[in-house]
């Protein structure tokens, strides 16, 4: 059983979590309550606690304080925090201190209780929790396949998250777009979605210096997904204004963006090394850790993009297209166009103006 501290300075706030939470369906159960951090750390000194609720707004020792001493006096102790929107900066932080997850105040009447200790459960014990076994209903086969379906779902996002989380995105073009047109098509929550963003991107910005702002107004998944490519397209403005070589991460984001300015010309590994001020090999080497590519399939990779976009956008010849994204010879060019696309450069073109009717 896992046992739960709530934290919070509101006494209605603190009645209404315990009363209104199916804990013990989650194998949880609350031990105690405190107004405030002082009074926690009180009660976890005679009190074994698994699972923190906190309130990051407190008097005497605010959430955020609490979360820093606990770190050092309970290292075991995880925390689940409660807040406003108008304190995502907070959460942010308190995401880079190692939380599961938060909790919205202001849409917890909304949520689904079942869905946020599972979330919160499944991430406790580091792994996905499974329905409950049923005996076989042998007069009703749809309850089999809601559970099929339930099972499924639960894969996609399981899969999509774990790409989310690789940080493949921020640096391959085509794997972010894929990513965005899988998310918004997947049955997911817009509330699970938008925990997720916000740790892949306190964990992103512990090793970028970015001035990019983290508040975000979104209000479901398609506009979560609007903002994160807002949020993507400032990072590059950024990272392209600077003149520092500050870390690896940066380095290789600059990389990118010589790539793509490049592309149609003569470009070896030794020149984009060369241009962000490292060794070759250690370049392919942190190139391909972090886009999840070889230089060469990347740059493959960046010529077939811009080739897509001049078919539809220009009535030009294949060979002109060829030669403007940097290959001399058209067949060759056609031959990865079809390796990349599974369309010939011809066909593709013909499927695009299809589209338009």
């Amino acid at each position: 059983m896992i046992r739960v501290l709530i934290v919070d300075d509101d006494k209605l706030a603190r009645k209404g979590l315990i009363s209104i939470m199916p804990w013990s369906d989650h194998d949880m159960m609350v031990v105690g309550e405190a107004a405030n951090g002082a009074k926690a750390l009180e009660f976890m000194e005679t009190h074994e606690v698994d699972l923190m609720f906190v309130d990051l707004s407190m008097p005497v020792m605010s959430g955020m304080e609490l979360l820093q001493v606990t770190r050092q006096r309970f290292p075991d102790l995880r925390s689940v925090i409660l807040s406003f929107h108008e304190e995502f900066e907070n959460v942010q932080t308190a995401y880079r201190m190692g939380v599961l997850d938060y909790i919205s105040k202001v849409r917890l009447e909304s949520e689904d209780d079942e869905q946020i200790l599972q979330r919160i459960r499944q991430q406790l014990i580091g792994e996905r929790s499974e329905p409950p076994a049923k005996p076989p209903a042998l007069s009703a086969p749809a309850s089999s396949l809601g559970t099929n379906t339930c099972s499924q779902e639960d894969e996609e996002w399981s899969r999509l998250e774990q790409e989310w989380r690789s940080h493949y995105w921020l640096y391959n073009e085509s794997v972010f777009q894929r990513l965005c047109k899988q998310t918004v098509e997947a049955k997911i929550s817009f509330r699970r979605l938008e925990g997720l963003f916000m740790r892949v991107l306190s964990q992103m910005e512990t090793v970028f210096d970015l001035d990019t702002e983290f508040r975000s107004d979104a209000n479901d998944v398609r506009s979560a997904v609007e903002w994160l490519r807002d949020y993507r397209n400032r990072v590059y403005a950024q990272v392209a204004a600077s003149t520092h070589f500050t870390n690896t991460t940066t380095s290789i984001l600059k990389a990118v963006l010589f790539i793509r300015e490049q592309a149609s010309n003569t470009l070896h590994a030794e020149n984009v090394a060369d241009h962000v001020h490292m060794s070759r090999s250690y370049f392919c080497q942190c190139f391909k850790k972090l886009t999840g590519s070889t230089f060469n399939d990347y740059l493959k990779q960046e010529r077939i993009r811009a080739a897509e976009r001049l078919l539809c956008e220009t009535n030009q010849s294949i060979a002109w297209v060829a030669h403007a994204v940097g290959y001399n010879d058209s067949k060759y060019f056609s031959q990865l166009f079809y390796e990349q696309t599974r369309l010939l450069p011809s066909e593709f073109r013909a499927q695009f103006h299809r589209g338009d009717d």
